[in-house]
């Protein structure tokens, strides 16, 4: 056979598909310790049920919740006023903690009913960082703070 003559193609060898849902729970885990809380809401939570579930069942990403604008889809709500929607990841959030959450910051979109039911769903909490949240009254925020016994760190900013 001369150089560069007719060669046979090299036949492609078919992918196996994956059945994601069948990933074992400390593997699913491994990669939720990999991710935040927002990535798990947004993406990895969602893959399928066996995902959300593992997701609702570990209590560790959701000791720590930081929904500033550092994360783009927190920066892309808070540009497109759907405060609302991050709100409601937040409660989310919030509740999968199972009363574990230890460190919130939030960004512009938390007003009194967010800090309110974050104090009352959260009493392990001791970081509190609150940047540009011209949404919450002073009421509001005393009732809500007289609900972290355990608070060590404050910050408000703007």
């Amino acid at each position: 056979m001369e150089a560069g003559g007719d060669a046979e193609p090299a036949q492609a060898v078919p992918a196996t598909a994956r059945d994601w849902a069948e990933l074992p729970l400390d593997a699913i885990a491994s990669v939720f310790a990999r991710l935040g809380p927002v990535e798990i809401l947004m993406g990895a939570g969602l893959v399928c049920r066996s995902w959300l579930h593992a997701a609702e069942g570990l209590s560790s990403p959701w000791k720590h919740l930081d929904m500033a604008s550092s994360h783009n889809v927190v920066k892309d709500k808070c540009r497109s006023g759907d405060a609302g929607a991050l709100r409601a990841m937040a409660r989310k959030a919030v509740d999968r903690s199972a009363g574990q959450l230890e460190v919130f910051v939030g960004e512009e979109f938390v007003d009194d009913d967010l800090l309110k039911y974050i104090g009352g769903r959260a009493p392990s909490l001791k970081v509190l960082r609150l940047i540009s949240c011209f949404h919450i009254r002073n009421e509001g925020f005393v009732e809500a703070i007289s609900k972290f016994p355990l608070l060590e760190e404050l910050n408000l900013s703007t």
